[in-house]
């Protein structure tokens, strides 16, 4: 598998807003209601929201290429950490899906890599993120990567607020 992982550029941002709404709608179909999620997709993954991330200079967006196929992205925000997260310098991994055909095949393991090579460039010690407590792959694939339970904040989704898990870890390569 010839996989490049290289920051996203503003040229990517149709390709990143169709592949972020087909796999946040896979990630959570069967988790929540099919009409919240197609709502949040429209509001969150359009190109120009994602061309509007790719610009913006406190985050940075990973893509993951096997071939000429996007298979999976990360995003990284410089904003502020609540107050549970404990660790220094921290920075947000807000981000992370891969297509569901690519799961399972390390690809995941090489963008958690790219993400902490990216985190320790940018000064940045501590990575931390929430997560959907429901959706249990991903827990588990943050947990293996050394990710631990810190404390919990609100997400809104769909009109009900939800008390999401908050994780962090060191950032490797210190």
């Amino acid at each position: 598998m010839s996989v490049v992982i290289r920051p996203a550029l503003l040229e990517d941002a149709p390709a990143l807003a169709r592949f972020a709404a087909q796999a946040f709608t896979d990630t959570y179909r069967g988790l929540d209601d099919e009409q919240e999620i197609a709502d949040y997709v429209a509001e969150h993954f359009p190109a120009d929201v994602m061309a509007g991330v790719i610009a913006d200079p406190a985050c940075t967006t990973l893509l993951a290429w096997v071939g000429d196929e996007l298979a999976g992205y990360a995003m990284l925000s410089a904003q502020p950490a609540p107050g549970c997260v404990s660790g220094p310098d921290p920075l947000k991994l807000w981000r992370l899906y891969l297509g569901q055909g690519f799961i399972g095949q390390g690809l995941g393991a090489r963008l958690m890599a790219a993400v902490h090579a990216r985190a320790h460039g940018q000064g940045a010690r501590t990575l931390w993120l929430s997560v959907y407590d429901r959706n249990v792959r991903a827990v588990r694939f943050y947990e293996r990567f050394g990710f631990a339970q810190v404390g919990n904040s609100e997400f809104l989704f769909g009109g009900r607020v939800y008390i999401d898990p908050i994780y962090a870890t060191a950032v490797q390569g210190e």
